[in-house]
């Protein structure tokens, strides 16, 4: 009789022990070692996260009364005279809202003042004795020998008031600001009170925290949400007290916060998750005092950038864009209900002891399993750790488990491997750390006709001034650009660099050194949403540079080629917000002069970027000799070719220029040479976008030949009608 066999377990070889414990070992490292990739993957683990748990109700007792689109149309373009938002204050008082959240900012404006709308707007917030005002900071370190900061009463009045022990900020420092933007004095006199309304995104621009306290001149200042639920429920000063880097008591709230006075935003949804009601329809009365009576009414803008004259959006884990007046509101429907989301310190630690533990023992197991059925284990980690992340965060703990992750994502690979190479005993060396992670160069744009020389930082340095340099990532006109990192406030930038002594003679050297630092100071100015901030400028040896925004993301060169065409919504929305940002830039008196593929961004949340003001221009001064010419010559428009007098008019051709050929593929004015280029700019007209790509709109064609036209008074006047075109276009292409 043939006896039956039973198939034994795999064996454990040495080279199995050796390749479970080396991959055990280099996650349990790489917990230790920063990386900025790393935070990156941890906040889209986190996105998911929200995401897999689902949205809730909020609590009805917030609502957004919205100045939105209808609102636009029937009152008037934003911003409003001042008399309007009184009259929305009386309104929302007569209705028995609770508190009035005024999501707005009312700087000095001497047409209001003279109207007397300050005047009005200030009597209608002290009648209504519960409207809370805003206020936001510019964030950084002040700068040394800086004038002592003197703060008005309304605001010092808003500052916290009660500590367990300030000398605990200086272990757990909150969020430093070097510079504070205040409504006008007369109407923040009249506010109950005041909050800040300072968003600080994380790098790849989403907002998943809200900084709680924000420390500026000494003093310690609460966010603009919690000041509205103090308000709305009749809080003091001395009922609200800070446990210094692990919590806020705000009456009956106790609000968890990380060490720097933080905290994660437990959203319900996208936009519209709060009700909104419109500001217009409120306004003539339409409400129902049942809709808004005990309510806190949050009043801000939720109209379309074009609309509205600003883009007043932020993205979120939950949404793209969604209206900041709706983040603030969802915000204090979070503390009202109590619910929060806090990451212990324990979560630290324990996540590391599950990196161990759980290397050890696939390290141990997955060698004496059939090799067919050893795939499956380290999946079944996998779901488990999704299933315990998802279960701690419905009961308000987040717990990252990134590196666990990352571990049974490996096991799982290693466990591909050895069931592809079954029957091949040789081992197969595992990857170096080193080669985890990577990233592609940023290559320089191909219409760049300036000639990339290798600029480097000096010999043996990988600093430039206290900026760390961390990785090459492309070269522009002007030089070599870097990514690095700022120590004193924490934050990645982007630092372009210049070598005067390998352009320029040593006759030019200074004079040219002297337009570079006065362009960077010009171009300081701009701090726009859709325009890449300039930091700092300074000088190393004979290396110039620029410390700017680091922004994560591709330029607009990359889809400049057929099959890598963005759709035609897209790139009408990217235009519209580069027309916003230059209108922004003229009106400050500056102009970019260089706009062209390669110096657009497009953000990872799909935002516009507007990049290197190093050539801008200000048109009162002498800086740029007159008659020279600089920009890319497929770009440029026909009175820059000429060398004569430019306006903002000049940027908006060049912006119609990268509109065309992200559309079509291909430059409206293509040549081989500077002179065959220049003469067709000058002379001809291009074929229509939508002759060379059927998919574009006709509507699209009138927008781009405007743009493109040859007399700059046949243009648009400015950016803010170019982007209204495209908003337009963009309505009819999605009604």
């Amino acid at each position: 009789m043939r006896r039956l066999s039973r198939r034994q377990p795999e064996r454990s070889t040495p080279w199995d022990l050796f390749a479970g414990l080396m991959i055990t070992a280099l996650w349990a490292t790489l917990f230790f070692i920063p990386w900025s990739g790393f935070d990156a993957a941890s906040g889209k683990l986190y996105d998911l996260s929200l995401k897999l748990r689902g949205g809730k109700s909020p609590p009805p007792e917030v609502v957004v009364v919205a100045i939105d689109d209808s609102s636009i149309q029937q009152i008037g373009r934003w911003p409003w005279p001042r008399k309007h938002i009184a009259q929305l204050i009386d309104r929302l008082s007569s209705l028995g809202v609770r508190a009035i959240a005024l999501d707005l900012i009312f700087p000095p404006a001497e047409d209001e003042v003279q109207a007397g709308h300050d005047r009005m707007l200030a009597e209608a917030i002290g009648r209504a004795g519960n409207v809370v005002g805003a206020y936001y900071f510019q964030m950084g370190r002040p700068q040394e020998g800086a004038p002592e900061i003197k703060l008005p009463p309304a605001i010092m009045n808003s500052a916290f008031l009660l500590f367990d022990d300030p000398q605990k900020f200086q272990e757990s420092p909150p969020p430093i600001a070097q510079a504070v933007f205040l409504p006008v004095p007369e109407i923040a006199a009249q506010a109950k009170a005041l909050g800040h309304i300072t968003l600080l995104p994380d790098p790849d621009g989403i907002v998943r925290r809200e900084p709680l306290i924000i420390a500026y001149g000494g003093n310690y200042f609460p966010c603009f949400t919690l000041q509205v639920t103090a308000t709305a429920y009749g809080l003091s000063r001395t009922a609200v007290s800070v446990k210094v880097g692990q919590s806020i008591r705000l009456g009956r709230w106790t609000i968890p916060t990380t060490p720097d006075g933080m905290r994660f935003i437990p959203y319900y949804g996208g936009p519209g998750t709060i009700p909104h009601y419109s500001c217009a329809q409120v306004l003539s009365g339409q409400i129902e005092k049942e809709k808004l009576q005990g309510r806190i009414a949050f009043v801000g803008v939720t109209a379309s950038g074009l609309a509205s004259g600003i883009e007043d959006s932020v993205s979120t884990p939950l949404a793209r864009r969604m209206p900041a007046v709706e983040k603030h509101a969802q915000s204090a429907a979070s503390i009202i209900e109590g619910r929060f989301l806090v990451q212990p310190p324990w979560t630290s630690n324990m996540e590391w002891a599950l990196v161990f533990i759980l290397g050890v023992i696939l390290t141990l197991t997955l060698p004496r399993l059939q090799r067919s059925y050893a795939l499956f284990l380290p999946l079944a980690v996998l779901l488990g750790l999704g299933f315990l992340l998802v279960a701690l965060l419905f009961q308000g703990i987040w717990f990252p488990l990134l590196f666990p992750i990352f571990l049974g994502i490996s096991f799982f690979l290693w466990s591909l491997m050895r069931l592809v190479l079954q029957g091949h005993p040789q081992p197969v060396p595992f990857p170096e750390p080193s080669s985890i992670g990577g990233k592609p160069r940023i290559q320089p744009a191909s219409d760049d006709p300036t000639v990339h020389l290798p600029v480097t930082p000096a010999p043996g340095s990988r600093r430039l001034g206290r900026y760390e340099i961390l990785e090459e990532i492309g070269q522009g006109g002007m030089g070599v650009v870097y990514r690095g990192h700022d120590p004193l406030n924490d934050r990645p930038v982007a630092i372009k660099t210049i070598r005067f002594d390998r352009l320029y003679g040593p006759a030019e050297t200074q004079q040219n050194k002297e337009r570079f630092f006065a362009e960077v100071r010009a171009a300081g100015k701009l701090i726009h949403p859709y325009i890449a901030t300039i930091f700092d400028v300074g000088e190393e040896g004979e290396t110039a540079y620029i410390a700017m925004e680091y922004v994560a993301g591709t330029t607009l060169a990359h889809h400049t080629t057929e099959g890598k065409l963005l759709p035609v919504e897209e790139i009408l929305q990217l235009g519209l917000e580069a027309a916003q940002a230059l209108d922004f830039a003229h009106r400050q008196g500056i102009i970019h002069r260089d706009v062209k593929p390669s110096n657009l961004m497009r953000t990872l949340t799909g935002q516009a970027k507007v990049m290197d003001f190093g050539i801008a221009k200000l048109p009162t001064s002498m800086v740029t000799p007159a008659g020279s010419i600089l920009g890319s010559p497929s770009y440029m428009s026909p009175e820059q070719i000429q060398g004569g007098p430019i306006d903002g008019r000049s940027d908006l051709f060049s912006l119609g220029c990268v509109l065309y050929e992200l559309l079509t593929g291909a430059k409206p004015f293509p040549g081989e040479d500077f002179i065959s280029i220049a003469q067709k700019i000058e002379e001809e007209d291009p074929l229509a976008p939508s002759q060379k790509n059927p998919r574009v709109p006709a509507r699209c064609d009138a927008i781009i030949l405007k743009a493109l036209a040859k007399g700059r008074e046949k243009r648009f006047p400015n950016g803010q009608e170019m982007a209204r075109a495209l908003m337009e276009a963009l309505r009819i292409l999605k009604p």
